[in-house]
């Protein structure tokens, strides 16, 4: 006898779980903006936000307007302006 599915067990297979500063947070939406991810994380929004790029690249910084296809386990940190340099 096989379990049934239901829609909140299919739902929370479903949810894209990312990172920011090493929190986790489920996206409400498959597609955020940079603004929107910073949002989410409770972040200031004029903060900077990057994408960590596995491996010796550099990180990909995310424009607070620029939309980004999510997917789970996707990693996210933001650094306040005026720190760089």
């Amino acid at each position: 006898m096989s379990e049934a599915t239901t829609p909140a067990t299919t739902e929370s297979r479903n949810r894209i779980r990312v990172f920011v500063n090493d929190q986790p947070f489920f996206a409400p939406e498959p597609t955020m903006t940079g603004a929107e991810i910073l949002a989410m994380a409770g972040l200031p929004a004029g903060n900077h936000l990057f994408l960590e790029v596995p491996g010796p690249g550099d990180d990909r910084p995310i424009g607070p307007e620029e939309p980004i296809e999510l997917r789970s386990g996707m990693k996210f940190y933001d650094v306040p302006v005026g720190t760089f340099g």
